[in-house]
């Protein structure tokens, strides 16, 4: 969560990370009342504000949730003396994307990349919606697929954007839901999705599943494998869904 130099959307990492433990323990009171302190102190910071969002929509307030949003996104767009960075940025689109108002962040990108045509992380950012955008228009697994490795490379270059990963998470399990998987390629990237966030247990119950059966051939078990995919982890099952019996 905390970017270069402990600060985090240009604010000091430790005045964030309290809110942040709260939002992952479900303490949502007492994060809005560590969010209303922070803001008391940074009124006009974006990542203040897209915090307080975040806990508002989580809370079951989308309206209210909505109108911090939009004063962030205001903020961004109308004073050039306000810190703009992905971690503001991705926060924002969690919140925005939750709300159905994925338009909303794509702006919010957009404008960045207008004003910052060189950042490699706001450029990805924008692909990460771009893509979901193309996904939503024409229901194509690929582009969905394009967006949850967009948002890993994201995380794994060390960018920020942790929380995308529950959101990336959420997209995959509710085109399952809709359409089920129908390439391995795409069980792949389910499954090192999961692995990226240490969820062992329910990467070996899909391999287990149904969707297991989309890794037919054997060069792909072996893929799977070679990517470190749960097997240091576990033995039995997972073994006997990922490589070949003699």
């Amino acid at each position: 969560m905390a970017s270069k130099f402990g600060m985090a959307g240009g604010i000091p990492e430790r005045r964030v990370r309290p809110i942040w433990d709260a939002i992952d323990s479900r303490q949502f009171k007492n994060a809005l009342k560590l969010s209303a302190s922070l803001l008391a102190k940074y009124p006009n910071a974006p990542y203040a504000l897209a915090l307080k969002a975040l806990i508002l929509e989580r809370m079951g307030k989308p309206d209210e949730a909505l109108s911090v949003c939009l004063n962030a996104k205001e903020l961004l767009h109308t004073n050039d003396s306000i810190l703009i960075d992905d971690l503001t940025l991705s926060t924002l689109q969690i919140v925005f994307q939750r709300l159905d108002h994925l338009d909303m962040a794509t702006s919010c990108y957009e404008y960045a990349c207008g004003k910052f045509p060189n950042n490699l992380e706001l450029m990805m950012g924008l692909f990460q919606l771009l893509s979901i955008k193309m996904y939503k228009v024409v229901g194509e697994e690929r582009f969905l697929l394009w967006a949850v490795c967009s948002i890993q490379l994201q995380v794994l270059c060390g960018n920020g954007g942790e929380k995308l990963l529950l959101l990336a998470e959420g997209l995959l399990k509710k085109h399952i839901t809709s359409h089920s998987l129908h390439e391995p390629d795409a069980l792949i990237v389910y499954i090192s999705l999961l692995e990226h966030q240490s969820k062992f247990g329910d990467a070996l119950e899909i391999l287990s599943g149904k969707l297991g059966s989309l890794i037919m051939i054997e060069v792909d078990r072996l893929r799977i494998q070679a990517q470190g995919c749960c097997l240091p982890c576990y033995s039995g099952p997972i073994r006997a869904a990922v490589i070949p019996s003699d």
